[in-house]
């Protein structure tokens, strides 16, 4: 017995002699993988961080990475009553939901519905366009420049074979383009698309919390491009100089100008302005085909580029793709195509008339969004907008679109102790009054000091931010922290600065606040020790923000002198100077009067002081001759060489 005692004991001891080996040899491979890890992604941060130069693709891939958010998909889908937790089925529901966004096909008793337009004669209109010239040399300049890092369409070409083969395909592509044309017929392949659904906003589990996102057969965005090309270059001049989406030379900034400084001059003499701003449901899904066809015959469009845009539109098809799986193809009855390049032109020409709504008020336009203004002396001028509003909401019927009327809202823009109210509807519904709103990324306030405007992009800018130095713990190198500042947080506090460039101290300040963190992180990671902030910004190559505004509102001044921006109304806004005698000092734009403050910090009056005084600093500077490049060149270098504690 005692035998077998010490037997069992001694096994004990070499069993647990055993599993201390064994946890050693665990710990020690342990302990090598995961320095092997961290060899691997410092290796791989080291990569990444370096090809910010040589392929910068591979740079915003991992920041991308860092910065995305739960992609995947729920198991379970829902639309209304109905759910699915397979993957076909919960293709066919978003297919089902994104069919029904669509509008109903107008009623036609003839077998062919776009006949009756071919067969007259192209209206009286400023142009005329009925077919399209195929340049061989053009499309093969198109082919060879298709982005390879995209996916293949319907047709399960990728881009990859067709800029190898261009050469070989020009001549046979060029022939199809032609006879596509010619015939006025799109090939249906051509108008079938990809359907990826993207999350909007909401519960992730309901379909109708998602937008499509199309992708198109390449050839057919080919044929569009040349098609775009000549049909936009013809239509240009009749596009009215309201809509300032989609068109070149035009952006938000230039209609926000325009908004702004008819506000500004109306609140200048103590007036108000009422602002209506509008919103569409399914606006670019909501184009009926007869009536787009009708008015691209009234524009000019006939013949056989005219046959061959009843073909484009009629007959489109889409299927969801998600995860491997694909829906039943689906029609698409009505809007214009989207992912298309020719859509957004063609929605600009179904809206080109719209301005036959406003006989009283003044109106803006960036797409579908649509802003309504009127100087408001005697409630008569309530009355006459609400009029304007009415033929608007008549248009929106004939034309079959479909107002939000809980999107619209109206705002009223004074410093009256007592302004005049009114009660404006749409759709016999009251429509909402609000102290401020966000137009075009930019939020306007009724008294136009822009403080909320200033706290949501120093808001916005310090998340960045953070996200920016939680990112570049590990780079060792300056040169893609300062890239990524300037993309992620610099973009944000400059854009539209002409708008809301502001006038007091304490909100420059707080812009400001940002580049000064950033600049400390800089300091950190450099082991640089400057205590001011202007030494911090030449070490570092930085302008700080309010040159960086001031060199934005004299290079959008001269792009507005030579017609780099597309705006007559904006050009009437410089107004150059005629000295009655002769002096020293000549400054080169007169001043527009003002009698309060905030209409002096508008965009022309403070553009056209910086202007003079950048003038007088350079007199070799012209308005029409010099580039922005140059002018940014010298204060640049204007404020490298000043003195640390005098800021420019």
């Amino acid at each position: 017995m005692l035998l077998l005692v010490r037997f069992i004991k001694k096994a004990e001891v070499q069993e647990l002699s055993l599993t201390r080996k064994h946890y050693y040899i665990f710990s020690l491979l342990r302990k090598r993988v995961k320095n092997l890890e961290k060899q691997c992604y410092e290796s791989y941060l080291q990569k990444a961080e370096n090809s910010i130069i040589n392929n910068p693709k591979t740079f915003w891939s991992y920041i991308k990475s860092l910065n995305s958010t739960n992609s995947s998909f729920p198991s379970t889908m829902t639309y209304g009553t109905d759910s699915a937790d397979k993957g076909d089925a919960i293709c066919d529901l978003f297919a089902v939901y994104f069919h029904s966004t669509f509008l109903e096909p107008s009623v036609i008793t003839t077998s062919q519905p776009f006949k009756p337009l071919f067969e007259y004669s192209c209206p009286d209109s400023c142009c005329a366009v009925g077919d399209i010239e195929i340049d061989p040399n053009d499309v093969l300049k198109l082919l060879q420049s298709l982005d390879l890092n995209k996916g293949a369409g319907p047709d399960e070409l990728p881009p990859l074979f067709i800029v190898r083969c261009a050469k070989s395909l020009v001549a046979p592509l060029c022939i199809l383009f032609k006879r596509s044309i010619r015939e006025g017929v799109m090939p249906d392949m051509w108008k079938s698309a990809f359907i990826t659904p993207i999350h909007k906003k909401g519960n992730k589990s309901d379909v109708s919390n998602y937008r499509p996102i199309s992708k198109l057969c390449i050839f057919s965005k080919i044929l569009e491009r040349v098609v775009y090309q000549q049909l936009y270059s013809a239509l240009a001049p009749s596009f009215i100089p309201e809509q300032h989406g989609f068109l070149r030379r035009r952006s938000t900034t230039s209609n926000l100008l325009l908004s702004n400084d008819f506000i500004t001059s109306s609140m200048d003499f103590g007036g108000q302005v009422d602002a209506v701003f509008t919103d569409y449901s399914k606006a670019f899904d909501w184009i009926d085909h007869v009536i787009l066809l009708r008015k691209l015959w009234m524009a000019g469009v006939h013949g056989n580029l005219l046959r061959w845009f009843g073909s484009y539109i009629d007959n489109r098809t889409q299927v969801v793709v998600l995860n491997g799986y694909t829906s039943r193809w689906m029609s698409v009855p009505s809007g214009v195509p989207q992912g298309s390049l020719l859509g957004p032109l063609l929605f600009t020409i179904f809206v080109n008339d719209i301005g036959s709504c406003f006989y009283y008020s003044k109106f803006l336009l960036f797409a579908d969004d649509m802003k309504i203004l009127k100087q408001i002396v005697t409630i008569e001028d309530s009355k006459l907008l609400q009029d304007d509003l009415v033929r608007f909401e008549n248009y929106c019927y004939d034309n079959k679109l479909d107002l939000n009327v809980s999107k619209c809202h109206t705002i009223t823009f004074t410093r009256k102790p007592n302004p005049i109210k009114f009660n404006y509807t749409l759709k016999a519904h009251s429509l909402t009054h609000v102290d401020h709103i966000r137009d075009l990324g930019v939020i306007h306030d009724s008294k136009l000091l822009f403080d909320k405007h200033v706290d949501s992009i120093v808001n916005k800018a310090s998340k960045a931010l953070g996200f920016l130095i939680r990112s570049c713990a590990r780079f060792s190198s300056l040169k893609p922290i300062k890239i990524l500042f300037c993309s992620y947080v610099r973009s944000i506090l400059e854009y539209a600065s002409q708008i809301w460039n502001p006038q007091y101290k304490v909100y420059s300040d707080r812009i400001e606040s940002i580049q000064k963190r950033f600049l400390k992180y800089l300091q950190y990671k450099s082991k640089k020790r400057d205590v001011d902030y202007y030494a911090r910004c030449k070490r570092h190559h930085f302008l700080p923000l309010h040159t960086r505004r001031k060199a934005a509102d004299i290079t959008y001044l001269m792009n507005i002198a030579n017609g780099h921006v597309d705006s007559s109304q904006l050009l009437n806004g410089i107004c150059l100077r005629v000295p009655i005698k002769p002096s020293r000092k000549r400054p080169c734009l007169d001043i527009p009067t003002f009698r309060t403050k905030y209409r002096k910090n508008s965009f022309f009056c403070r553009a056209s002081r910086q202007f003079n005084q950048t003038v007088n600093d350079y007199p070799h500077i012209d308005l029409f001759c010099t580039r922005p490049a140059e002018l940014r060149r010298l204060l640049t270098k204007r404020f490298m060489c000043s003195s640390p504690d005098l800021p420019t």
